[in-house]
C-alpha cells in the first residue's frame, strides 16, 4: 500500500495540469519479467518473425491464464497525449544540436503555464517522435493487474492509493511493423536506427513540478514514456512495448488527434509545428518566438522564420490548413502567427493568443 506521505505527494502532483491525472508514477521500476522475456528469446531464434511473434503472443496469453493480469482489446486511432504536443521533448534538429539546451543536470528544462519541468535521458528528435506515434498506432491491448505482476513490473506508486491494480497499454510487434508504419525502408542500417530510437524512448523520463501556495514549497512527479523488451535476430526483432500507466491514461482521456497521413509528408520542422498546432483550437494565434521555444527549435530565429513559412505553405497545400498569416514587423511589434485549420484537434473555434 502507498503510505500517507506518498498518497499526499501523488495527490498534489495530480494538480500539475488538467492533462495530468492522479494515476502518475513518481518513478518506474525498470525490471524485466524474466519468464516472459526468456520465453520470447528461446522461441524467436531460428524461427520466422511471424512465427516468433505468434509464440510471444501465446506466452502473454499463458501469463493471463495464470491470473497474473487481465487483457482487454484497444482500438487505437490517431491519439497522441496532448501534453506531449506542448513540450520541447522531440526537437526538429540533430541530437548533437541540443547540447546548448542542456542544463547542469544534462536535462532539457521547460516552462509551461501550469509549472516547470525537465526531460531527462538521451536527446530526442522528431525521428523519435515518429517512432513513438507509430508505436501508439500499433497498440493492441490494455493490461490490468497489480504493478508487480505486469509483464514489465511498474512501481507501486503507479496506482491510486485506494486501488490495487494499474492499467498499461501494450504492443507486441516486429521491428518491421514499426518501419512499415513510419514508411521507412526495411533492413540494415534503417532497422538498427529504429531499434536505437526505441531504446532512447525507453530511457526517457519527464519531471513535472508545480509551485505550491506555501512559500518555498513545490510538488512534483516523474513519468516514463515506455518500457521495452526486445530480441533482435537476423534482419528483424521481436518487441514487447509497454506504455507507462500515465501514458495509458493520456491515451484514453487526454489526447489529441495527429493526422498521420499529413505528418508523413512533412519535413522535421513542419512535423513539430503540425504536432503543436494539432493540440490547439481550430482558430489559433501564437507569438513566433514562443512557438520556436515550444517546439525546441535550435537554430537562429531567421532560419526558424524561413522554415515556419515553408511549413505553413506545405500544410496549406495538403489541405490541413485553411489559412495562415504572420502579423507584426518583428521589430517594434512582435511576429504573431495566425492559423485556421480545416480538421483535427480541438473542437473549439475561439481565437487564442499566446505570446
Amino acid at each position: 500500500m502507498v503510505s500517507k506521505l506518498e498518497a499526499e505527494t501523488q495527490k498534489d502532483a495530480s494538480e500539475l495540469s488538467e492533462n495530468i491525472t492522479s494515476a502518475k508514477p513518481k518513478k518506474q521500476i525498470e525490471v524485466v519479467s524474466i519468464p516472459y522475456a526468456a520465453s520470447v528469446r528461446r522461441k524467436a531464434r531460428g524461427r520466422s518473425s511471424s512465427a516468433a511473434l505468434e509464440e510471444a503472443q501465446l506466452s502473454l496469453f499463458s501469463l493471463q491464464q495464470q491470473g497474473r493480469f487481465s487483457v482487454r482489446s484497444v482500438d487505437p486511432q490517431s491519439e497522441f497525449p496532448t501534453l506531449l504536443t506542448r513540450l520541447p521533448v522531440f526537437v526538429p534538429g540533430t541530437r548533437k544540436g541540443q547540447r546548448d539546451m542542456l542544463d547542469e543536470d544534462l536535462a532539457i528544462p521547460f516552462v509551461t503555464p501550469w509549472g516547470e519541468g525537465k526531460k531527462y535521458g538521451p536527446p530526442l528528435t522528431v525521428y523519435d517522435e515518429d517512432t513513438l506515434i507509430a508505436i501508439g498506432h500499433l497498440r493492441t491491448n490494455q493490461i490490468v493487474g497489480k504493478p508487480s505482476t505486469l509483464p514489465i513490473p511498474v512501481s507501486e506508486t503507479s496506482r491510486h492509493s485506494n486501488e490495487t491494480d494499474v492499467s498499461v497499454h501494450v504492443v507486441q510487434c516486429t521491428l518491421h511493423d514499426i518501419q512499415s508504419m513510419c514508411g521507412t525502408s526495411i533492413g540494415g542500417l534503417n532497422n538498427a536506427l529504429r531499434l536505437e530510437s526505441i531504446k532512447r524512448l525507453a530511457a526517457t523520463t519527464l519531471e513535472l513540478t508545480k509551485q505550491s501556495n506555501r512559500k518555498g514549497a513545490s510538488r512534483g512527479t516523474t513519468i516514463k514514456l515506455i518500457d521495452v523488451l526486445w530480441d533482435a535476430f537476423d534482419e528483424n526483432a521481436i518487441l514487447y512495448l509497454q506504455f507507462s500507466p500515465v501514458m495509458a491514461v493520456w491515451f484514453e482521456k487526454e489526447y489529441t488527434y495527429i493526422d498521420w497521413s499529413v505528418r508523413r509528408q512533412l519535413p522535421d520542422t513542419a512535423k513539430a509545428i503540425h504536432r503543436f498546432l494539432s493540440g490547439q483550437p481550430h482558430s489559433y494565434s501564437i507569438g513566433t518566438r514562443k512557438l520556436m521555444a515550444t517546439i525546441g527549435y535550435c537554430r537562429e530565429y531567421k532560419a526558424f522564420m524561413r522554415d515556419l513559412k515553408l511549413a505553413m505553405k506545405q500544410m496549406e497545400k495538403l489541405g490541413w490548413l485553411n489559412a495562415w498569416s504572420i502579423s507584426g514587423s518583428g521589430r517594434r511589434t512582435p511576429h504573431i502567427l495566425h492559423t485556421t485549420r480545416s480538421r483535427g484537434g480541438s473542437e473549439k473555434n475561439t481565437e487564442i493568443v499566446s505570446k
